[in-house]
This record gives C-alpha cells, structure tokens and sequence, in this order.
C-alpha cells in the first residue's frame, strides 16, 4: 500500500512539473514572438502611418488585470486615453505622416466619440492627412470618420444614415407573469428610472425629456456632419427622413464617402499620399505600440490629476466599472495630500446609484476643492449621482452630447411574496418585537404605514441632493427646483441652465484646472486610479481576444447585451438610489 501511494505521488508530481514545464515553454516562445514583433512595429521612419483600429468598446478606465480572461469583462475595450494619447503624440511626431482610421463597430456614448474626434480634428489642422476605411458606416462610425481627407467604404458594405433613436426595455409584463410586485417610491415628474418595472411604455413626461434630449444631440451631431462634409443641414436630414442613403452607390453620389474600394484601394490611396512607389512598403505602426514605446516623460513635479470615475455608484465593491465610495475617498484623499499636484479633474462617466454613496463623495469634493481646484470633466453620461458629483467640483464641462442632470431619487422594493407563494410554494412565517420588525421579510407585503415612512425619506433625500446642488453649484434652492424633478439634460441644455459652465472636452478640463491653480504649460498630466500593468494578461488579451469577443461585437447580440447588462443592474438598484431614468442607449 505504501509503495503504491508513492508511485500515485510520484506520477501526480511529474504530470504537474510536466504541464508547468510546458507552460513555461509555450509563454517563453509567445514572448519571444512578440518581443520581436513589439521591436519591429516599433521602429519609425519617415512617412510612418500611424494605424488606428477601432472595433469594440471605448472606454475611459481599463479593467482590472485578469477580469476579462474569467468572463468578467464585457465586448473587447479599447483605451480612449491611449489612443487620445498617440494621436497627440503624431502630431508633434515628422516621422507619422497620416492617420489610417480603420473603423468597425464602436460602443459608446457621443461624448467619448467627441473626444476622439476632436483629437482628429486637431492632428488634422497640424496639416496632416487622415484615410477613414470601413465596410460599414452607422452614425457613429460616420461621426469619426466625417473629418477625414478621404472616406473610403467597401463596395459591397453599407451606410446606415437614418437618424437617431432611443429605446427602452419595460419589464412590467414580466414581473406581472411572475407576481412580483415592485414597491416604488419617488419624488420628481422626470424620474423616470422606476418606469421600466411599472409601466408597458413611457409615460408623456418622459416622452417629452426624451424627446428634447435626443433633438438636441441629433441637432449637434447634423452641424457637425454639415461642416465637415460641406453638405448643408436640411440635406442631410432629408437623407435620414427618405432613407435615400442605405448602399455605398448612394453614400459616393450625395458625397459622403470619398470612394468605394477594397483594402488594396486604401493601400494605394496612402502610397499615393505618401509619393511612394507602387511596390513599395508602407510603414505602419499602431497607436498602442506608438504610445507605449515613445512617449515622452515632463521632468516636471507640477501634475494635474485626472480621477476618472467610471460606472454605477455602489455602497460595496462589487467589481470593476463600479464607483465605491471607500476607493474614490481614497484616491482623492491622496491626490489632494499629494504636494505636487496642484489640481484634480474628475472625469466622470456615471449614470448614477447609491444615494449614499453619491452624498459621501460629495462632501469629500467638497472638502478638496477648499484645498486646491476641482474640476468636473463630464463624459457620456454624468446624471443623477454623476451630477451629484460634479454639482461639488469648481467648475463643470460638458460635451453637448452629454447626458447629465437627471436631479432627483428613488427608492426600489420588489414584493416577491406572491411569487412565493402561488408559483413556488413557499410560505413563512415569523415572530417578532415590534410590528414592522419583518418590514422588508420576501413572504409579505408593505404596509400602508410602512410605504407612508418610506416615501417621507425618499422625500428628505430629494431636499437633501437639491441643496448639495445649490451648494456646490452657488445658486439658489428655487432655481435648481425648476430644473430638477429628475429631468434629463444634453450638455447643450445644461449650460442653458447653468447645472454646467462651459461645453468641452477633457483637455479642455485640464486646462481651465491649470488656469485656475495659476500653472504654466509646463506641467505633467496624471491618470488615476492606477492599476499595476499585467504583462501576462496583456499578452493573452492580445493573442486570443479576437476569437473570444467575437459573438459579442456581432450585430445579432450588440441590443441583446445591452438588454442583460441592464438586468444584470437591478440587483444593485434596490434601496435609496439617484440613478439616471433607463439604461439611455442613443443609436
């Protein structure tokens, strides 16, 4: 028997050393392959193209090493900073010629393409040329791809240039199939978060907020396609009213795109910028490559610090793409400690959450901006307890495609007891102290007492985000009522009414917390919260996403995702919540 367990070791400790042996192996050879693929890639020469391929998700704040490879990530995520950051770079570099845009399906909001485009736009008034390609346009893609010298489409692909729109799923009829019963409670005509669990459509309130807030983007978004095409404004609504444009023989005819063609065509388009010979080679390099090899550091100690705040607001980590307040305090409690930085951005990308949680970090804003300046920098969306954030900082800005406000709460119970009951057959019982000791027990309903002192909360934290608006913003209770009742607002809009100061980007955030903590132009940009770079994931990401996020960037499942990942976010929506009306998808 003894000699027996010691052969079964013997074997268990050589099939264990044999597998890490030929891991070991396997990752040795992968990184010698990149290594001499990262050497290559990243030598310039003159008349360099930089290379800039956008199919996926862009976002503000990467996820946590390793999340993604265990199915805690969602479609594959492109850095929005990292390719901000090369683009700037290539337009002070002689040795990048051009941009060649490569333009798959993107998911994202209007402000983040905003800020993309309109790094474009500057490396473009620099006097260098961008080629946009894809085979596929939608009014995002188009959107980017609207600036470039020349836009070339597949032949056999399409473009799709019929308008915005905005969709909401309504459950309702769900939970009416499985008796439960949400118990809702809420202050505000526009806040219309809780809509989806107890109506089958929109009411004419939010018809009504919606329909502003998507003319006004729509408004923007048609200026902005006119000036960059020379095609005048009612045209190019006519187009999307008739749907005269859905092929590529009628994008080239109204002049959309430059061209029809394959990649060769594009590769023969850049040889002839280039003055290159027909057999010669173009000299690519990719803006992650670009950015990571040839940055160059400020010796300066003087930063401004950018804090991006991406995601729902929880009371509890919970995972990535989620605000805590225990992690944000602490950044920020860092940054402002901190004696070489001399001023903070918050990025913020949030639609909102916990009311706590939004109410905690303010005050931690609050006591910052006492101590050096803070600056809101508003992405795709900043409503709600995004707005409660940025209602705290100095100074607010905004994309005009931002959706923000959104000024007001809600609290969520879901009564399941009937569920229970009739179609799973459980029942409870109890004993109890106190009449309301089992208030929120899953075997029994509120009651009217019960749901009466609820509401009186949900009230008191209605005041309460009113006056940390009228705080942080200077302005009187009154004028923040009108505004609020939960109303949703594009950047544009906003400004009109004073919830933000001025419409612009994130440089343009730097900059105004640069005037205002009196700093030259010498001073250092730093991005927080920092997460430890993982070269292992990083490889694997690089070698095996493609096949593994495939189902995901398909036209098919693109509505279905959105569909779950809102599901998915009505676990963390019960209690007291400051929360943007839906999950706002604009198309």
């Amino acid at each position: 028997m003894k000699r027996f367990f010691k052969k079964i070791f013997i074997i268990a400790l050589g099939t264990i050393l044999g597998g890490v042996i030929t891991v070991g192996i396997a990752l040795g050879v992968v990184l010698l392959i990149e290594q001499q693929r990262s050497n290559i890639s990243s030598k310039l020469t003159p008349k360099t193209i930089l290379r800039i391929s956008l199919h996926g998700q862009l976002v503000e704040e990467m996820p946590v090493p390793f999340l993604d490879i265990l199915g805690k990530s969602r479609a594959h995520e492109i850095d929005l900073l990292a390719v901000k950051k090369a683009i700037q770079m290539a337009q002070a570099d002689d040795r990048i010629a051009g941009i060649y845009l490569e333009l798959g399906q993107i998911l994202s909001g209007w402000a983040n393409l905003a800020e993309l485009r309109n790094s474009l736009e500057a490396f473009k008034k620099s006097g260098k040329f961008i080629v946009a390609y894809g085979e596929t346009y939608t009014s995002k893609t188009y959107y980017l791809a609207s600036l470039a010298d020349d836009i070339v489409l597949h032949p056999a692909g399409s473009f799709v240039f019929m308008g915005l729109n905005m969709s909401v799923l309504f459950y309702k009829g769900l939970f009416d199939k499985l008796e439960i019963t949400p118990q809702i409670f809420r202050v505000g005509r526009y806040k219309s978060a809780v809509e989806p669990f107890m109506k089958y459509g929109m009411s004419e309130a939010s018809k009504e907020q919606n329909q502003v807030l998507l003319n006004s983007i729509y408004d923007h978004l048609i200026e902005t396609l006119a000036v960059a095409r020379n095609i005048p404004p009612y045209a190019l609504k006519q187009m999307a009213n008739d749907l005269s444009v859905t092929g590529p023989q009628e994008a080239t005819k109204a002049q959309l795109v430059t061209c029809l063609g394959y990649l060769n065509d594009v590769e023969a388009l850049l040889k002839n910028k280039l003055n290159l010979e027909p057999n010669a080679k173009i000299a690519y390099i990719d803006f992650d490559v670009y950015q990571n090899k040839h940055a160059r550091s400020n010796p300066t100690k003087e930063k401004i610090a950018v804090l991006v705040a991406t995601g729902t607001i929880v009371d509890e980590e919970i995972g990535p793409n989620h605000i805590t307040a225990k992690s944000f305090i602490k950044n920020l409690k860092e940054l402002r400690e901190n004696p070489h930085v001399k001023a903070i951005v918050i990025r913020i990308n949030s639609p909102g959450g916990s009311a706590l949680a939004s109410d905690t970090m303010w005050k931690e804003i609050m006591i910052t901006r006492a101590h050096k300046p803070v600056v809101a920098s508003m992405s795709d969306v900043a409503a709600s307890g995004g707005y409660y954030l940025a209602a705290a900082c100095n100074y607010i800005l905004a994309h005009p495609g931002t959706i923000t406000g959104s000024i007001g709460i809600f609290g969520l119970y879901f009564d399941v007891h009937a569920l229970l009951k009739n179609k799973l057959g459980i029942h409870g019982d109890v004993v109890k102290t106190a009449p309301s000791a089992d208030m929120f027990s899953p075997t029994r309903s509120l009651t009217p007492d019960e749901k009466r002192i609820i509401q009186r909360h949900i009230e008191q934290g209605y005041e309460n985000f009113l006056d940390r608006v009228a705080t942080g913003r200077q302005m009187q209770k009154t004028e923040i009522a009108r505004i609020a009742e939960g109303r949703v607002w594009s950047g544009s809009l906003a400004k009109e009414h004073k919830l933000v100061d001025e419409l612009g980007g994130l440089e343009d955030a730097i900059k105004k917390a640069a005037l205002l903590a009196n700093l030259d132009e010498s001073y250092q940009v730093d991005y927080w919260p920092k997460h430890r770079t993982n070269w292992l994931r990083d490889l694997i990401i690089r070698w095996f996403d493609k096949e593994n996020y495939q189902v995901l960037e398909s036209y098919a499942v693109q509505p279905y995702y959105v569909m779950l990942k809102s599901i998915q976010d009505l676990a963390n929506r019960q209690g007291v919540q400051a929360w943007l009306p839906y999950t706002i998808q604009i198309e």
